[in-house]
């Protein structure tokens, strides 16, 4: 006949007592910590109370359109001061000027209604 295996206390020294033992401190198992409760809300990153993400969407959004009225800029002063004007240059950076004006009127739109949403959900009596 093979030997019986060792005690399982023997191999694994950490290991839980097996069920139906008592456990080492005695009977019955000393009580759980007290709950303490459910933990606070996740509310987001900290913003200060005069900035929402909404703010922030309008402030990015009144960039693009800055730097895209100096991108406008620029391609006139360099058609006006050359000899030969480069119209192909003066499409192209009129392209971008659209491009950034109209990403940043949309942003800004954008942002514009997530800033009202925010401030009308934190003063509704609903709001949580």
């Amino acid at each position: 006949m093979p030997d019986p295996p060792p005690a399982a206390a023997a191999n694994y020294p950490n290991a839980p007592p097996p069920p139906g033992s008592s456990p080492p401190g005695g009977y019955p198992p000393p009580p759980y910590a007290t709950w303490q409760g459910a933990p606070a809300q996740y509310r987001g990153p900290i913003l200060p109370a005069w900035l929402s993400f909404g703010g922030i969407l309008v402030l990015v959004g009144g960039i693009l359109i800055l730097v895209g009225f100096l991108v406008e800029m620029i391609a006139n002063t360099t058609v006006a001061s050359a000899t030969v004007p480069s119209y192909t240059n003066y499409y192209n950076q009129l392209a971008v000027y659209d491009a950034l004006v109209g990403v940043g009127i949309f942003l800004a739109f954008l942002g514009w209604i997530f800033h009202q949403m925010s401030r009308h959900r934190m003063m509704s009596p609903m709001g949580h």
